[in-house]
Parts: structure tokens; C-alpha cells; sequence
């Protein structure tokens, strides 16, 4: 697979996102770990404080909540408009802040130029913008590594009981196995180098 993964730094104002909304009106402390974008549907993974404690205020006829998992929730609504032009132009959606004002920062990551073209192209009914994420430091995860860490985490290889081998996330992404073995390897080396001389 060619290296012209592009990062982009995108904002949106008040995207139709159900889970967005809720979070936004509720006084609960919440972390957005993952999100899988489809064209109909999406679903998010949520860390909630005291879930448990807080599952009634955050019930609403829109959205539908399945098994918490681990301190982790997933939720499912229909796609706002950025999950759908993600899912079409089969965009990873890496991060997500909240900030006032129901503006929402998408941190995407995409396969190529044409790919940035065709999530433009799908993005209608809201104000958006974007930058490209051009500059990386030295110890930052490249754009590879990203992609590589993401898909193997989104797809269970990380899970206790692995959903998906080397072989299926090479498969998933059209590269080798080799490759990816490497590429995990470094992005994971500098994770915990990061953390270790950050955090110990």
C-alpha cells in the first residue's frame, strides 16, 4: 500500500451526532475511546463515570446502549454527518473533543487525497473545517503506525480473547504481515517509551 495516509484536524458545529448531544446536556464525566462509523449507523465507545450511577439520565429513545463492558460502553445512533462521510470515504475517525457550543474536533485519518476529496464531497448540512497535520515530531507515532495501532485496536487484537490475527489486520489493509508485525512493534516501542519517561 502506497504511503499517502493523510491526518487531518477536522471541526465541526454541531454535528447531528445523538451521543454528542446527550453528553452535552448531561453534568457527566465521559470519555470517547472509539468510533466506528457506518453510513447508517454508528456506534461509540464510551468510558463513563459511575455508569452504573448514571445510567437513567443518560437514557434517551435515540440512542441504543448495549453491555458495559469493563468501565467501557458502547452506544449506537444513527451516523451525524461526519461519521457518514467517514464511513463513505472509509475514513478512520482516531480521536474526538467535545468543546463548547456542540463544536466537536474529529482527528481522521485517510487513505490518500482522493479519499480527503471524497469526505468533503460528503459532508452536507453543517459548518466544518479542517487542517492538515503535516508536522510530526521526532518519537511521534507516524501516520503508518497509527493506522496500523488503530485498526489492530478497533478490530480486537488488543482483547483478552483476540478477535483478529496479524494475518487478518494485513489483510484488512492490503499490506504484509511482515510489515505489520514491525510497524506494531515500533508504534507500541514508542508508547511505552512515552510513557515510562512521561509518567514514571
Amino acid at each position: 500500500m502506497p504511503a499517502n495516509l493523510i491526518e487531518i484536524i477536522l471541526t465541526a458545529e454541531k454535528p447531528s451526532c445523538e451521543v454528542l448531544k446527550k453528553l452535552s446536556t448531561v453534568n457527566v464525566s465521559a470519555r470517547i475511546f472509539q468510533i466506528n462509523p457506518g453510513t447508517e449507523d454508528t456506534n461509540h465507545l464510551l468510558g463513563i463515570e459511575n455508569y452504573s450511577k448514571n445510567r437513567e439520565i443518560l437514557k434517551d429513545d435515540n440512542i441504543t446502549v448495549y453491555k458495559n463492558q469493563r468501565d467501557k460502553t458502547w452506544m449506537e445512533t444513527k451516523s451525524c454527518e461526519i461519521c457518514r462521510a467517514s464511513a463513505i470515504s472509509r475514513a478512520m475517525i482516531i480521536s474526538v473533543k467535545i468543546f463548547e457550543n456542540q463544536k466537536v474536533q474529529y482527528k481522521i485519518l485517510l487513505k490518500d487525497k482522493n479519499s480527503l476529496k471524497n469526505l468533503q464531497e460528503s459532508i452536507t448540512g453543517i459548518k466544518y473545517g479542517y487542517y492538515e497535520v503535516d508536522d510530526h515530531l521526532p518519537g511521534e507515532l507516524t501516520l503508518r503506525q497509527k493506522e496500523i495501532l488503530y485498526t489492530a485496536y478497533s478490530m480486537g487484537y488488543f482483547d483478552f480473547n483476540r478477535k483478529i490475527d496479524l494475518d487478518g489486520i494485513a489483510k484488512e489493509l492490503g499490506i504484509s504481515k511482515k510489515s505489520v508485525q514491525a510497524t506494531l512493534r515500533r508504534g507500541i516501542e514508542k508508547i511505552i517509551e512515552e510513557y515510562i519517561f512521561n509518567n514514571l
